[in-house]
């Protein structure tokens, strides 16, 4: 079976960027900037893009590339190559945890896809604009408790999403980034230029440009490490959920990406794009938050309770929520597709299964996931465990736990055996100084650990 891969570096970035410009960028980044103070949560976050997450992208980017393997077999096949022995552990954490991962995201990202696709067509039919001010909230608790709504619009997505991803990775997955990502970012630069001319947004803006030193544990009574802990892990959890760390995303993308093209650069861009998404995204909502005097939410919450009532208050809201809405759908595509790549490159690397015959697979996986979540979420079946519902239970489980054990795993692997052998592969295509090895095998050996390690066990210790 002839090996897949993208025609160009651009469209390796594209796509790698439409995998972590997803919701979590859009309706969560702007709550956690307005939760930890602004600028404070801003600039904590950039360094650790800088610090920890760099190194660990390129780190995944580069097994992919070297591997020319699914995510299971990536260690196996590396160590092999470095004369390992007892692979098994390393395959198991690093391995088998990201398809897990990625199946509860199958499970339950669907269902929110669900949610947004209604919404659009809300936004489009202009009804969305005639809801009661005091009725929005029934209005989404109607569509959460109703399957068969949920069901129609998620398994509307799921099937664009297959037949996407049935076309291959260069006529599908590329070329349907190298049309969407700049209409997303057009959209984004739309709403932003909206969102700073409204009325009464200069104390939104001004809290966005302000530093908070509380938050940064600067107080009266002196240097306090509680209040930065806080704001690092926020803003650490954010990162590796808005740039697809973990889930072995960017291991796929990267075994399609040319050894020839520099990686360096293609990490650099992707960075870039995320980045800009969440700040245009901060732009975007809290200043229209600020503006109308609304309390900042998070989640489904902000998505389809406040910001349709923030979009009446607005002069021409009913253009701008269909801009918003479609902005989503946008963002929601180009994540569900790479989401589905990794499970479709793994059954046709590791199964010998060929595109058709996987992603049919992948499909009905992912209808089976989306279908027990979907009951459980619209209290159809009272399905709960450790007292949550499926839907709150898989996205607990795939960003607090599965991500964060696949990530670290990656980091010590690169970062004791296999460092020679993954600086080499970078080496193919850049220049590779001694600063940045240092910078790279510091970072993997000790920062990253360090980091997921304590994000570890603050969710550990959330259980008691």
């Amino acid at each position: 079976m002839k090996k897949e891969n993208f025609s160009s570096s651009w469209g390796f970035v594209l796509a790698s960027a439409g995998s972590a410009i997803g919701l979590g960028n859009i309706w969560r980044f702007p709550y956690l900037c307005g939760q930890y103070g602004g600028l404070s949560f801003i600039l904590v976050y950039l360094f650790i893009l800088l610090f920890i997450c760099n190194p660990l992208m390129v780190a995944e980017i580069a097994i992919g590339r070297a591997a020319q393997t699914n995510c299971v077999d990536a260690y196996r096949v590396l160590g092999s190559k470095i004369g390992m022995r007892h692979l098994g552990l390393w395959s198991f954490f690093g391995g088998w945890f990201a398809p897990f991962g990625v199946f509860l995201l199958l499970s339950f990202y669907f269902l929110v896809a669900g949610w947004v696709l209604y919404y659009a067509f809300e936004a489009v039919t202009g009804r969305l604009l005639l809801i009661g001010q005091t009725e929005f909230v029934t209005e989404f608790e109607n569509l959460t408790q109703s399957f068969g709504q949920q069901y129609f619009c998620g398994l509307a997505f799921l099937l664009v999403t297959g037949l996407i991803v049935l076309v291959g990775v260069r006529k599908g997955i590329e070329k349907i980034s190298l049309y969407l990502m700049p209409c997303l970012f057009f959209l984004f630069i739309l709403l932003t230029i909206r969102a700073v001319t409204l009325d009464h947004v200069d104390e939104g803006i001004r809290f966005l440009l302000t530093i908070d030193p509380s938050h940064l544990g600067l107080t009266d009574e002196g240097f306090q490490f509680m209040p930065l802990f806080r704001t690092f892990t926020a803003a650490l959890g954010q990162a590796f959920i808005s740039l697809s760390l973990g889930f072995g995303i960017l291991l796929v993308y990267g075994s399609y990406f040319s050894p020839k093209d520099n990686l360096f650069g293609a990490v650099r861009r992707i960075e870039f794009f995320d980045t800009m998404a969440a700040l245009l995204s901060a732009f975007i909502i809290i200043p229209a938050f600020f503006s109308i005097h609304v309390s900042e939410t998070s989640g489904p919450g902000l998505t389809f309770i406040s910001l349709p009532y923030i979009f009446q208050k607005m002069s021409g809201g009913y253009v701008w929520s269909i801009i918003f809405y479609l902005l989503l759908m946008f963002a929601t595509v180009t994540s569900t597709m790479s989401i589905f790549e990794v499970m479709t490159n793994l059954f046709m690397s590791k199964f010998g299964l060929k595109r058709p015959v996987s992603v049919l697979g992948v499909t009905l996986m992912a209808l089976m996931g989306f279908t027990l979540v979907t009951l459980s979420y619209a209290s159809v079946l009272d399905i709960k465990i450790f007292g949550r519902d499926l839907f709150t239970l898989f996205d607990w489980l795939s960003s607090t736990y599965t991500a964060t054990i696949v990530s670290m795993t990656m980091a010590l692997f690169v970062g004791y055996p296999a460092m020679k052998l993954i600086i080499h592969n970078i080496r193919r295509s850049a220049v590779v100084s001694t600063a940045f090895t240092r910078y790279f095998l510091v970072t993997l050996r000790y920062l990253a650990p360090l980091g997921l390690g304590l994000l570890l066990v603050m969710a550990i210790k959330s259980l008691f």
